[in-house]
């Protein structure tokens, strides 16, 4: 169940409606999941500073997954994303910050279950 969470200056009406749609190929591909995984939520309008500049675009990001993610995973996932933002929503890549989250099916859940529950369920 990854989850990007993207918090942005952008004005909500200069970031593209289909944005979601668009970036959740992009993130089933480079972190090998399928896309019916996926959530992503992209907030604009929020007070961003970056070195005490606010007036220019920027953006902060979380990426959370179960697994997947590592430091040469991360190294390429971090590439998509900061070109996809840029090309996307104008963001120079200096002005994108990503964290990622690497979590355990037991801190996770969806529909009332946590991802372990789930699996153990399934057994």
């Amino acid at each position: 169940m990854p989850c990007l969470k993207i918090l942005t200056n952008i004005p909500k009406s200069q970031i593209p409606r289909d944005f979601v749609d668009k970036i959740i190929p992009l993130l089933a591909k480079i972190l090998k999941k399928p896309e019916n995984k996926f959530t992503c939520v992209i907030s604009g309008d929020c007070y961003i500073s970056f070195a005490g500049e606010s007036k220019s675009p920027g953006a902060t990001a979380t990426l959370e997954s179960i697994g997947n993610l590592g430091p040469n995973e991360n190294r390429v996932i971090v590439k998509e994303l900061t070109d996809f933002i840029e090309k996307e929503i104008g963001v120079h890549r200096d002005r994108f910050f990503l964290t990622f989250y690497d979590l355990s099916s037991y801190n996770v859940a969806k529909s009332g279950v946590t991802v372990e529950a789930a699996s153990e369920s399934q057994k």
